[in-house]
């Protein structure tokens, strides 16, 4: 696939890499690899499964968004460590970094029923095991972990 880059190693150390260029079409690309990575070592299964994937979609969705909002596109680079009953997620964009105070939305709160989007970030964090974000002026890398 043009503009794709992948690297898998996932039979002998667990690792995928992916690159792309800032394209919401290829989001579900992404998720698909992730997802295949995931079932061949069988790391999570069922529900937990699930949970990466909407994870992988929001991260690399954020990133692409990210990407954009600074009108030069930029490339998405995913790495996925799968291991016995875990996984590790890392999402980095080249966009414009977070916020430094960047509070998450409660996504409980009725007055999110009049706000559209800014669901990922909770997502993210509410689906993980663990979530952190690391952000400088060469972009955010969002960093996952899911347990079985």
């Amino acid at each position: 696939m043009s503009g794709i880059s992948q690297r898998s190693d996932i039979q002998r150390h667990g690792l995928v890499e992916i690159n792309i260029p800032s394209r919401v079409d290829l989001v579900a690309v992404v998720r698909m690899i992730v997802a295949a990575a995931t079932n061949a070592v069988e790391a999570l299964r069922g529900d937990r499964l699930d949970d990466l994937r909407w994870v992988t979609s929001e991260a690399t969705t954020n990133a692409i968004q990210a990407n954009l909002s600074i009108n030069l596109g930029g490339r998405v680079a995913i790495t996925c460590e799968v291991n016995e009953g875990f996984v590790r997620l890392a999402v980095h964009d080249e966009g414009p970094g977070m916020p430094e105070h960047f509070e998450v939305p409660d996504i409980t709160h009725p007055e999110r029923l009049h706000i559209e989007g800014a669901f990922g970030v909770p997502l993210m964090e509410r689906l993980s095991s663990a979530c952190s974000f690391v952000s400088a002026d060469t972009g955010t890398t969002v960093k996952m972990e899911l347990y079985q």
